[in-house]
């Protein structure tokens, strides 16, 4: 069965690009054409044929032969005109070719990845690549992707192997001093692996939330200018702003850059006593967020006196923040100099820039960039840390007796690093990886 796709943006453009791979590639390719040779690697310009004989368009194709493709499979990328008509027809013009069929979110790159062009961390890279927005997300996502990254990996599992063996070769004999031996020449070795997976874990920290972003929760009572706020940050209507108290009732988003970082901001429901079923439910919904963000702004009316129950929620990743300061009746904040409120106007335009660059200083301070870091994902950290959690079970053991056991401890080890890179079988995390492709990946 043969897959085809639009590779490129779906949209009106100049260009567009539709990608067909597998064994029917170069039999479509020859009909579309109605080339009787097509040579590879070769930009050839074609006008293109349905099937009958009227013409879809004149453009560019390249054969690309296997194994030397994108997918490992025979592929034809053709290049046309990115009209939203003619990228139509033309994928309909190939859904009427036998054993063809339009291409699943991320096959073509779920192909190369079990035809072994890639791995499965290149996968993973590859999709954050893609989706990248900050330069931060573009250099993380290209330095995990590098072959050397890989290395780095099957060099640590191929060491493990390695130890693995001789303890499987002693299982064979039962000289109690050869068992002692293979203990004590492999646990300096053992450590040395153990040592280079925990400093790669600690370099990865922040990794994730260089790919997600960086989480800002904005909390206070009703009516303290939440809504406000986050719509000033974002310079557009995102949050619906009234002055009934408890309008906002679920976590608003908004996304925008900061210093080269994803931030994502939320506006939440007042915190308050409410009778509310929904209201309520809005203020479970901040309780809870506020477990996950990485840095809380607390927003109160200087007009009103500041609830100190909200306030016991303040801890070093928070910022104190005072509005409404254009109106000049106040209740006086006693403990100005513990928390070092931020005093702004939303309405005005006061303070704002002011609250932005301590919203990045804190960012900056709170999350330390690792340029050496290869890790991108959980999943990558869960492996390491439970292959460094079966090594020190392994290094416990120290007798002839428990050598079936260190070598278990081993041979788990050696999968959770096999499962980061694809070693091992994987096909669980397959669906959950390539659903977060476009169609024509």
């Amino acid at each position: 069965m043969s897959i085809f796709a639009l590779a490129t943006a779906p949209g009106i453009s100049g260009l567009a690009v539709i990608r067909v791979s597998g064994k029917e590639a170069l039999k479509v390719a020859k009909t579309i054409t109605k080339f009787k040779k097509i040579k590879a690697r070769i930009a050839n310009f074609s006008t293109f044929y349905d099937s009958k004989n009227r013409i879809i368009d004149k453009g560019i194709f390249i054969f690309f032969p296997k194994p030397n493709s994108y997918t490992g499979d025979d592929v034809v990328e053709f290049h046309v005109h990115g009209s939203n008509a003619v990228v139509k027809y033309f994928l309909e013009v190939l859904s009427k070719f036998k054993n063809c069929r339009l291409a699943k979110p991320g096959e073509f790159t779920k192909t190369a990845l079990l035809n072994k062009k890639i791995n499965l961390l290149q996968a993973e890279s590859l999709i954050d690549l893609i989706n990248s927005e900050t330069e931060l997300q573009r250099t993380q996502a290209l330095r995990v992707m590098n072959d050397d990254t890989t290395k780095v990996y099957n060099n640590l599992r191929t060491d493990l192997i390695k130890i693995l063996a001789d303890y499987e070769a002693v299982i064979d004999f039962s000289d109690d001093e050869v068992g002692d031996s293979v203990f004590f020449n492999n646990r300096d070795k053992l450590l040395k692996i153990n040592d280079k997976i925990r400093e790669i874990i600690q370099r990865s920290q922040n990794s994730e939330k260089i790919r997600e972003g960086f989480k800002v929760s904005i909390i206070g009572p009703t009516n303290s200018g939440k809504s406000s706020l986050i719509n000033c940050l974002a310079k557009r209507p995102v949050s619906i702003v009234s002055n009934i108290p408890g309008t906002t009732r679920d976590l608003i988003e908004a996304s925008i850059m900061l210093d080269g970082k994803l931030v994502r901001f939320f506006d939440t429901a007042g915190l308050r006593r409410s009778k509310n079923l929904i209201e309520k439910k809005g203020i479970s919904l901040t309780t809870e967020n506020l477990k996950i963000s990485d840095l809380k702004l607390f927003l109160f009316d200087h007009t009103q006196k500041i609830d100190k129950k909200i306030l016991k929620l303040f801890d070093q990743k928070s910022i104190l923040v005072l509005n409404k300061v254009d109106i000049k009746t106040s209740k006086k904040f006693s403990d100005n100099k513990i928390y070092k409120p931020i005093k702004i106007s939303v309405k005005k335009n006061i303070g704002i820039s002011k609250l932005i660059d301590e919203i990045s200083k804190k960012i900056a301070n709170h999350f330390k960039v690792n340029e050496d870091n290869i890790i991108s994902r959980q999943r990558h950290v869960k492996s390491l840390e439970n292959a460094v959690f079966f090594i020190e079970k392994c290094l416990k053991k120290n007798s002839i007796n428990q050598i079936d056991l260190a070598a278990e401890d081993l041979r788990l080890a050696v999968r959770n690093l096999g499962e980061i890179v694809g070693f091992v079988n994987v096909e669980e995390l397959l669906d959950k990886i390539f659903k977060d492709f476009c169609i024509g990946k």
